[in-house]
């Protein structure tokens, strides 16, 4: 299995006192965080508190994003995950963790770039990354083991075709689908001992089979091999 680790990686966050749509809709958000080395800090959240003293809503998100140009060419890329290590203190819906979804970014550059307040809002949330259809295998887990999430096509497409995948990740139930909450706290918590990391195969192209004594999951290392050197493998 080939892993990637998420060279730029943090969340952007926004709060309002005017309404739900000024803070999920928001051009710049009110502060951010950028490869946090944290083992418990808050990164995707929605938010709502009312009381006699007004009304707040907040929302967060996290962004990431990934150098996968060493796998744009020459490889079938299957069984793509995106790994993560969530805290305990993360709160959501039924008590079993935080309904999440996984969309396409458009921040971070070429995954070199530090996210910027002026980020909140760069993600498109009609490009999904993975089935985000609220599922148990899409929630930010209430524990403090690895998790992982199942990434689709649309995510694979993105690495094969520009090199990079860049993913948003927002609450589920409320951020995904702009609908005003009621009065609720859900936070997903990041233990960032652990990177988030892609996990995935990559087959070089043309070779499904084994060459003797070489397993498919190798065959890049004799692919690489300059032909001036190729007597010296025949020779083997």
């Amino acid at each position: 299995m080939a892993t990637v680790t998420a060279s730029k990686y943090g969340y952007v966050n926004a709060s309002s006192e005017l309404g739900w749509t000024t803070a999920r809709n928001a051009t710049t958000g009110n502060s951010i965080q950028n490869q946090s080395t944290s083992t418990n800090t808050l990164q995707v959240s929605t938010k709502y508190t009312s009381g006699s003293k007004g009304s707040e809503w907040f929302v967060s998100r996290q962004f990431l994003a990934f150098n996968v140009t060493a796998y744009q060419t020459g490889y079938t890329i299957t069984d793509l995950k995106l790994y993560y290590l969530p805290t305990t203190s993360t709160a959501g819906s039924g008590g079993a963790g935080m309904k999440i979804a996984l969309v396409q970014s458009t921040a971070q550059g070429n995954a070199n770039t530090n996210l910027a307040v002026a980020d909140f809002n760069n993600f498109d949330d009609t490009v999904d990354y993975a089935a985000n259809d609220g599922s148990a295998g899409l929630t930010w887990r209430d524990l403090a083991t690895l998790q992982s999430f199942d990434l689709n096509a649309t995510a694979i497409t993105a690495i094969t075709g520009t090199g990079y995948l860049k993913i948003c990740i927002m609450e589920y139930l409320y951020d995904y689908p702009d609908t005003a909450p009621t009065p609720l706290d859900y936070k997903g918590y990041a233990n960032f001992n652990t990177v988030p990391y892609l996990s995935f195969t990559a087959t070089a192209t043309g070779y499904g089979n084994d060459v003797i004594g070489v397993g498919h999951s190798d065959i890049g290392e004799v692919i690489s091999v300059a032909s001036a050197d190729i007597s010296e493998v025949i020779g083997v």
